[in-house]
Formats: C-alpha cells, structure tokens, sequence
C-alpha cells in the first residue's frame, strides 16, 4: 500500500531529525566484497555496516569499559 502524502512527510521529518548520512568510500574489490557477502547471507549493506560498527566499538570499550582513541 502506498503511503499518502502526510506519511510520506511525517517519514521524511522523522528521518532528517533522528538520522544522518555517514559517507564510506572503499575500493572497487572491497565493495564488490561486500555486496556479494550481504548477498549470500540476506543483510542489505547498511545494516551490516552498522552491526560491524557496533560490534567493533563494543571490542574496542570492552576492556576498560571506555572508549579510548
């Protein structure tokens, strides 16, 4: 089902005050890595950043419980 118009706007305000774009530039072979890794295992390729991030920062502040540059 479509959304009307009101959705769509309340979507897009919902949208631009609770998100924000994070531009990732990677080799061609890397991407073309990636999109075939989410292909094979059904994650879309933001999702799968995101869970990466995630888990990486978790490793990262796991041993002192901070997040340390």
């Amino acid at each position: 089902m479509a959304l009307t118009e009101a959705q769509r706007k309340a979507n897009d305000k919902y949208i631009k005050e609770h998100y924000r774009q994070v531009k990732l530039s990677m080799p061609n072979e890397e991407a073309d890595e990636l999109e075939k890794h989410c292909a094979d295992y059904g994650y879309t390729k933001a999702g799968f950043i995101r869970q990466a991030i995630r888990e990486k920062m978790a490793r990262d502040g796991a041993a002192t419980g901070e997040v340390e540059p």
